[in-house]
């Protein structure tokens, strides 16, 4: 049975916005700055980072209910992680086309059967960053695909419950996998629910199909 919403205020959104100034702009990442006034008095300015590419990653399992599971050096962190195959999706192709592509890239490896698993926003304090994650299993190898010319790769396969303890030891830590481990562990657990429909339809879809509002904003900064 699907729940009832949560609860919002009437009017949700306490910022006046008096200017929005671009401050950066990469294929990767845009920054930019707006200057506000809050319904309480305050005023301020808020840093917006947001991303051209689409967040994506997939719990690959095998026949043995492991993990495919990619090893790398992250340089932000200066520390070496590992993670599910994961990536920004291109803004001309879907998640589920992203994905598909990055699994074949840093895995050798496509699915039979592919489904959603969750989507989220992995800091929404900050950036417009949107996350879909899928669920691939009927694992079978496939030719013709390489990591790009800046990655040295790893791949290994982790039975899943060893997974969950790295995670909750702290040892695996990169957002996507957490979020996308402990969403099937919800589900094999019986927490169940679907999708809602134009969500859903978003796996599959291009983000200029679907632009959520922060994203949109992107296009017309002008605007208050």
């Amino acid at each position: 049975m699907a729940l009832p919403p949560l609860p919002q205020p009437g009017h949700p959104d306490p910022y006046t916005v008096l200017d929005r100034r671009p401050v950066y702009d990469s294929p990767w990442i845009r920054v930019r700055e707006d200057r506000f006034r809050h319904r309480k008095g305050a005023e301020g300015r808020y840093a917006v980072c947001g991303f051209h590419r689409t967040a994506c990653g997939v719990v690959a399992l095998d026949e043995k209910d492991r993990v495919v599971l990619v090893g790398q050096w992250r340089y932000p962190l200066e520390r070496y992680t590992w993670e599910l195959p994961e990536g920004g999706g291109d803004p001309t192709e879907s998640p589920f086309e992203a994905i598909r592509r990055e699994l074949a890239e840093e895995a050798g490896l496509s699915a039979r059967v592919w489904e959603p698993l969750c989507f989220f926003h992995p800091s929404n304090s900050s950036t417009d960053e949107e996350a879909f994650l899928f669920l691939a299993t009927g694992l079978s190898p496939v030719d013709g695909y390489h990591a790009e010319a800046d990655e040295e790769l790893l791949v290994h396969r982790e039975p899943f419950q060893n997974c969950l303890q790295r995670v909750l030891s702290g040892e695996i830590t990169d957002g996507l996998t957490v979020v996308a481990l402990l969403a099937l562990q919800a589900r094999r657990s019986g927490t169940s629910a679907e999708l809602e429909g134009s969500l859903a339809e978003r796996f599959f879809q291009r983000p200029a199909d679907h632009p959520s509002a922060g994203r949109a904003r992107w296009g017309d900064l002008g605007a208050p």
